[in-house]
């Protein structure tokens, strides 16, 4: 089992039983969320208080994280390595892990197709994405393993 919390680069890897047989962490340094971003985030909530003003809600607003998260997901293909979607404001990242913990490779993540997740497999990520005349494109991305 793989657990992580977004506040910080660090993914448990565990048995069924809870023991932690190994934890795959990164030293990134915090991103603030923006203004902007915090509005963003924040739309749908303000649209519903702005509906229901009598609404309760406890605590009246939402905090404002100090940063950003670091993790966005996490898939593990069918051979165990872990595929980590990684957080960053310049454009986040996928790495890949092997089932030992050891970063094999670092790939940008590129805007996808809406509802087309990407598809993970040992050596390889397939993704669709749409460009700006509306055409569907596959993306291979295919890893070395002796690469690294």
């Amino acid at each position: 089992m793989f657990v992580a919390l977004t506040d910080a680069y660090r993914i448990a890897v565990t048995r069924g039983d809870g023991d932690t047989l190994r934890v795959i962490e990164s030293t990134l340094p915090p991103e603030p969320v923006s203004d902007e971003e915090w509005a963003a985030a924040n739309q749908a909530f303000e649209a519903f208080r702005a509906d229901y003003p009598d609404a309760s809600c406890d605590p009246r607003r939402p905090d404002r994280p100090d940063a950003k998260p670091f993790i966005a997901a996490l898939h593990v293909a069918p051979d165990g390595r872990l595929w980590v979607e990684v957080v960053r404001t310049a454009g986040n990242r996928w790495e890949l892990f092997d089932v030992e913990g050891r970063l094999l490779a670092s790939l940008p993540v590129r805007p996808q197709k809406e509802r087309a997740a990407p598809a993970f497999g040992s050596e390889h990520m397939v993704t669709i994405r749409r460009d700006s005349l509306d055409l569907d494109h596959v993306d291979v991305w295919r890893i070395d393993p002796g690469g690294r």
